[in-house]
């Protein structure tokens, strides 16, 4: 990748904080594939990616955290999306969830959650967790949300994109894309927003260059388990001025007010799983006069 101002926002190397035992004891059941928080970029919000590979031995304990959390336990079939091809137990407060779909689960700061155990996993499940804060932490339960509360609406298995979207649009979508899961503050109260589809065919996706008010992550990963940073595909992306094209499985940042895009999906070998984060209840954008193109 060349040299420019904006390659601090690219990130294709794992760089996770964790000590080589920890690392080790998670690499007997999972594939951590990439991490971002403000030690890796500076001023970004944290997010980690992985493939979970075999059950987990023993459990996540219950914690909390300060901010809000966004999980994700996706399938790695784009055919068959929201067959999660294995079960996962999840907590929130006082109440079970087993999870046996695909799945966005939206956890507000102060909320008790977990034991998470991975039960059963068929197949290898993507998996992602996503905090509003610059770090992630593991502290004592500190806990500022009632846990006696029906916790059902912030587990997402279903697509219920928002209302704005012209039918036009979602049509043209369905050409080269599978819109997944959509999560934002009208579908669950309180959380931020994110969205998640595989990308199966070439396309000039965004070509309007465009910013936010609120910082965004977006992230572009190769669908094959076993090959995790091979891309299988090219996409060209732009920040402000500086044109990136992705072969490799990537982390994107973009502060609130920078410009980006150019989205174009040049190549999709086999389908690319995508997804964007902004920081805010819902997705708004403020398109840039001038063009990258």
């Amino acid at each position: 990748m060349p040299e420019s101002r904006y390659n601090k926002y690219v990130v294709q190397e794992l760089k996770a904080p964790f000590s080589p035992e920890m690392a080790e004891r998670y690499a007997k059941f999972a594939k951590r594939i990439l991490w971002i928080d403000d030690k890796v970029v500076p001023g970004s919000f944290q997010m980690n990616c992985s493939w979970y590979m075999k059950p987990i031995p023993g459990s996540v304990p219950p914690h909390t955290h300060p901010e809000d959390e966004i999980l994700g336990f996706f399938g790695n079939d784009p055919d068959d999306p929201y067959n999660l091809h294995g079960e996962v137990e999840m907590w929130l407060g006082d109440q079970q969830f087993i999870i046996n779909r695909t799945a966005m689960v939206f956890i507000p700061g102060g909320l008790k959650h977990c034991p998470l155990k991975l039960v059963r996993c068929d197949q290898p499940i993507f998996h992602f967790s996503v905090i509003t804060g610059g770090k992630w932490s593991m502290d004592k339960l500190q806990e500022t949300r009632k846990p006696d509360v029906d916790y059902s609406r912030n587990v997402v298995t279903e697509l219920k994109t928002p209302a704005n979207f012209k039918p036009e649009f979602v049509a043209e979508y369905k050409t080269f894309a599978k819109r997944v899961l959509w999560m934002d503050k009208n579908v669950v109260p309180g959380a931020f927003q994110m969205n998640v589809s595989w990308y199966c065919k070439p396309k000039a996706h965004a070509p309007v260059a465009h910013n936010h008010k609120a910082d965004e992550i977006i992230g572009f990963f190769g669908g094959d388990y076993n090959d995790p940073s091979n891309l299988n595909g090219e996409v060209e992306m732009w920040l402000e001025d500086q044109k990136f094209l992705l072969t490799k499985s990537t982390f994107l940042f973009a502060p609130s007010g920078m410009n980006h895009c150019p989205l174009i999906i040049r190549r999709a070998d086999r389908p690319i799983f995508h997804f964007s984060i902004v920081t805010s209840g819902t997705y708004e954008l403020t398109p840039t006069v001038k063009q990258n193109v």
